[in-house]
């Protein structure tokens, strides 16, 4: 029943960025890994290169938070100017980001979250045959960082407070990390060791002025004491880092 000649099948492939840069697999990219939004900026550009030999289409916007966005439900106090555009190969595009709205909190950081969508050419060159297009999303987080916000990101990664304490839900441990300052610092791959095991935890971003709960993972008992902790996150630029504390064992929940 199929008349046509040219079938066009259309995959989307959605890859959320959390702490690695946007997308390996996609050839249009931003050589960051998080956006940084001064407020005492009118607007920011952002660049982007096409590192393939064939032209691509982009499309950008900023979402609250919403994994499963679109650029008709994006619901971010930013505009990305031109929202659509075409990218040469090998050749590079600047776009415009623009804060619309700065009823935003003055106090501490607002995180948002930057959507590209790459949509490549269709070959000529097999025109008469069935082709794939592999459309690449990919999400960088947007911080909004007041003109004048008290403290910065590196002192905020000292001043986390951390405990290690009894579940009172589950037979564990779990790791409960205070975030005091005005900045979100973002976690990975972090771990408690204990003798000769280690226990990791799923760390993740923590926002300014709140608390986050991991539990342990694996074997690993801690005893009394303090337990070292190894942490490791990301800083401004996208590096990963990593830091050790000792850290005290609480009872539970209080």
């Amino acid at each position: 029943m199929n008349c046509l000649v040219n079938k066009l099948v259309i995959v989307l492939l959605t890859m959320i960025s959390m702490t690695h840069s946007a997308g390996t697999m996609a050839s249009v990219i931003i050589p960051a890994t998080r956006i940084i939004y001064p407020g005492d900026l009118n607007e920011k550009s952002i660049q982007l290169t096409n590192q393939d030999d064939a032209p691509s289409v982009m499309q950008i916007w900023v979402d609250s938070g919403n994994t499963e966005s679109t650029p008709e439900t994006a619901d971010a106090p930013f505009i990305v100017t031109p929202p659509v555009f075409r990218i040469e190969p090998k050749s590079g595009h600047a776009v415009r980001l623009v804060l619309t709205d700065n009823q935003l909190p003055q106090d501490r950081e607002s995180v948002f979250y930057l959507n590209t969508l790459q949509i490549p050419a269709i070959s000529s060159d097999h025109a008469d045959q069935n082709q794939m297009l592999v459309m690449l999303r990919n999400r960088l987080k947007l911080f909004y960082r007041p003109a004048g916000l008290q403290g910065s990101a590196p002192a905020a990664v000292e001043s986390l407070e951390f405990v290690i304490r009894q579940q009172q839900a589950a037979d564990g441990y779990e790791v409960v990390v205070r975030n005091p300052s005005n900045f979100h610092v973002s976690l990975i791959e972090s771990e408690v060791n204990c003798a000769a095991d280690k226990a990791p935890f799923d760390a993740d971003m923590v926002a300014p002025k709140s608390e986050s709960v991991w539990p342990l993972q694996g074997k690993c008992t801690p005893g009394a004491g303090s337990q070292k902790l190894t942490v490791r996150y990301v800083d401004d630029h996208g590096a990963m880092r990593e830091m050790q504390r000792d850290v005290a064992v609480g009872q539970g929940r209080e």
